[in-house]
């Protein structure tokens, strides 16, 4: 017999003699009979001591399916938890007790819970209890859940009142995601390091009302900062605007340079001591959040092939553009407060052209326009141009339409204060967004040699995903929302501001030539730009059609509703397995705007994009017949779809496969002209339909009336975006020459008389 057999028959015998019944109900588990490894007899053990003080509690322990088939080293290690916890608090005890996950089995993680409230509890019983409260503890525990309870147990014990409050925030209470644990975590590092700070952070907006994923990055980024050499971080510390109080963009400042020396301390402390962190301003966050993108070596989110370099003695890998930029002149003799200005594009440079890189660290050859402006929610703005070449005078003020456009939309506060525009590149740059390549061709979007270029609807997409952003959206929410503004833009250019919404406008995107619902989109294993293609036109059409069905106050309502929670990071209820806002938090945020009764339309809408599983509506689509005749007796006599625009009678269809049809398509028109004296165009405009009942496409077209010449015909180019066999550039994606399958309409008005109309079907 073995020691730890003696022991639990020492125990068994003791239970006998003080409650028959638990030892009857422990002689039935079969492990008390094939031999006692040494955690059954610990268990035995725990298991008397617990019945000394309480009968009912062994009983309702012994009951539970984990301990009658075999103790494992986690469940032995509970039991004795529970003896402790039984001892300190019986209450408590039972409340554990009554957790369906404590019944049916015990995890690593969920042991280790245990283990830790039983540390809580002996510190600081109110804790215990507050935690036990958490619906998050009581519905099972998860690794992440495990760590927060783990590093508030290491709280308790260094700073009670830290604990405390941050027990009291929401966003600990309702559940713990993957970024609050670690927030947990890095708030622990920092607390040890600097109680003032600790207490700052409890008490910023941004820290209580939940964690994103940037807010996480900040966090980590502090605690970085703390690791720096204390009497050189004093540099830091004793800055004025450090010492009074932290608004959320110095903190984010704050963090990116702790993730700055992550990779680099020398360079991290030689930032902290250039002259423009002597004073904050919005763009001294933007410029420290611009080197740190650009420390990123190998940057796998933007498949660019940035070299890496070791950088000598002291430097973990930094990207070459870094070192680079920091041993610049320009940079490395102090960056002024106007150079900050310049230095927050060079992520975006750096990804868009090494010329316009190198042409920024020479400020010599660098122009600024600046604008300060008011907006209703965000107030005082700074709008800055930033130019290596000659621009326009017109693109400040297409930018500030812009903003303006997004912002008066949104109805919420933009996550910046200071806007810089890099006229080499249509991205705006900003504290909140990763930029990637999406270009332009310059003389578009910064110069008056083109007017007929609407860059208008460019600005105000770009400027969109200041609030939809890849860190806390789907790509498909990105992207959609951000061309549901770039549409909204030229309507209300095309219509006038304030006019009263209509039930459409026309998308800016064709239908996605390979699938018509999102989830499939979001399981398709296909090229990347076309993805992309089909998340700007698929989330476009979701976002119309809610806006169209629910009315323009509950759908801007919905929009800032779901902005503020994914940005947030708040969990929302029956979304909890979601990193990143998707159609769990939109259906969420939208029927939370919508009266009671409108809760089905949303799922209608929803549906319909999102599965198919709701045929589209095409109310609002004009079906009324054609009248062919025009003024002054010019009347169009054939309207078909050609396939060649020198044979349009020999290559006439109703039907044509995407997967064959290897030129452009024309829709061709015959017209009956009396003879005129003088010629003379005759507009036309042409609007091409798809069977989900958008129109993805109007052109203003002209048909010349000719003197002499009673008869005529003109074809014009119809489809999407479409150049011949060839793949073609938008922006910086390559995008094949295809269809969408399925019907299409293109009709062709006169003002607002329909004089034409074709219908023809696209196979695969």
């Amino acid at each position: 017999m073995t020691d730890d057999e003696r022991q639990a028959i020492n125990s068994f015998r003791e239970i006998s003699r003080a409650a028959p019944d638990v030892a009857d109900a422990l002689m039935r588990f079969p492990w008390l009979a094939d031999g006692v490894t040494e955690y059954e007899m610990y268990a035995l053990y725990n298991l008397r001591e617990i019945l000394r003080e309480d009968a009912s509690f062994t009983e309702t322990l012994i009951g539970f399916p984990w301990i009658a088939d075999g103790v494992t080293g986690d469940e032995s290690h509970t039991i004795y938890n529970l003896r402790e916890i039984s001892r300190d608090a019986p209450a408590t005890a039972e409340t554990l007790l009554s957790f369906t996950w404590l019944a049916d089995g015990v995890t690593e993680d969920e042991f280790l819970a245990v283990s830790h409230l039983q540390v809580i509890l002996k510190e600081n019983l109110a804790t215990a209890e507050a935690l036990l409260s958490f619906p998050w503890l009581a519905d099972g525990v998860t690794e992440d859940e495990s760590h927060a309870v783990y590093n508030l147990r290491e709280i308790l014990l260094e700073n009670s009142t830290a604990a405390e409050a941050l027990l009291s925030l929401p966003w600990l209470a309702d559940g713990v995601t993957e970024d609050e644990s670690s927030a947990v975590y890095n708030f622990r590092k920092i607390s040890r390091k600097d109680n003032a700070m600790a207490s700052m952070l409890l008490g910023s907006p941004w820290f209580s009302d939940g964690v994103s994923r940037n807010e996480r990055r900040t966090l980590r980024g502090l605690r970085n900062l703390y690791d720096l050499d204390r009497s050189r971080l004093s540099a830091l510390t004793s800055k004025h605007w450090f010492k009074d109080g932290l608004s959320d963009e110095e903190f984010m400042l704050l963090g990116d340079l702790g993730n700055i020396a992550y990779t680099s301390e020398t360079d991290a402390l030689a930032l902290i001591g250039m002259p423009f962190l002597e004073t904050f301003e919005p763009a001294d966050a933007l410029a420290v959040a611009s080197l740190r993108h650009l420390t990123w070596c190998d940057d796998g989110q933007f498949k660019y092939s940035m070299e890496c370099s070791d950088g000598g003695s002291g430097y973990q890998r930094v990207s070459k553009k870094f070192r680079q930029a920091m041993a610049h002149p320009h940079i490395s003799d102090g960056i002024s407060d106007e150079e900050a200005t310049i230095v927050a594009t060079l992520h975006a440079a750096s990804s868009f052209s090494t010329d316009i890189f190198d042409s920024l660290l020479d400020p010599d050859t660098v122009t600024l326009e600046e604008r300060t402006i008011n907006l209703p929610h965000t107030g005082e703005t700074q709008l800055t141009i930033i130019r290596i070449r000659p621009g326009a005078e017109r693109t400040m003020d297409l930018l500030e339409s812009a903003v303006r456009t997004v912002e008066g939309f949104m109805g919420t506060p933009f996550p910046l204060r200071h806007y810089i525009f890099l006229a080499e590149n249509t991205n705006p740059d900003g504290v909140t967004i990763d930029l990637t390549g999406m270009s332009g061709e310059h003389e578009w979007f910064d110069s008056d040699e083109r007017p007929e270029v609407d860059a208008l609807h460019v600005f105000a997409h770009e400027t969109a995903h200041l609030y939809w952003y890849y860190d806390w959206s789907l790509h498909w929410v990105a992207e959609g929302m951000a061309t549901f503004f770039q549409s909204l833009a030229r309507w209300q250019v095309n219509v006038g501001p304030g006019v009263p919404v209509v039930p459409i406008w026309p998308s800016h995107m064709p239908p996605c030539p390979i699938t018509s619902n999102i989830a499939e989109l979001e399981r398709l294993d296909r090229n990347e730009s076309i993805k992309t293609y089909c998340s700007d036109s698929l989330g476009e059409r979701m976002a119309q059609d809610l806006w169209r069905s629910l009315g323009d106050s509950v759908f801007r309502q919905g929009l800032a509703n779901l902005y503020l929670t994914s940005r947030s990071g708040a969990p929302v209820a029956g979304c909890e397995h979601v990193r990143k806002a998707g159609m769990c938090q939109l259906a969420a945020a939208f029927k939370a705007a919508a009266p009671a009764d409108a809760a089905e339309t949303v799922d209608k809408v929803l549906g319909r994009w999102f599965y198919n599983s709701e045929p589209y509506d095409i109310s609002h689509v004009d079906t009324s017949p054609p009248n062919p005749s025009l003024p002054n007796g010019v009347e169009i006599t054939r309207a078909y779809i050609s396939l060649d625009e020198d044979r349009p009678e020999a290559t006439m269809t109703d039907s044509f496969s995407a997967s064959e049809v290897q030129e452009r398509v024309f829709l061709s028109l015959h017209f009956f002209t009396p003879t005129v004296r003088q010629e003379r165009e005759l507009p036309l405009t042409v609007v091409e339909y798809f069977e989900d009942g958008f129109a993805y496409r109007v052109k203003n077209r002209t048909y010349t009336l000719r003197a002499g010449r009673p008869q005529g015909s003109r074809s014009y180019l119809v489809g999407s975006w479409w150049s011949g066999p060839e793949w073609i550039s938008v922006g910086n994606l390559k995008l094949p020459p295809t269809w969408a399958t399925g019907r299409h309409w293109v009709s062709v008005y006169h003002g607002e008389q329909k004089v034409a109309e074709v219908e023809f079907e696209v196979t695969p």
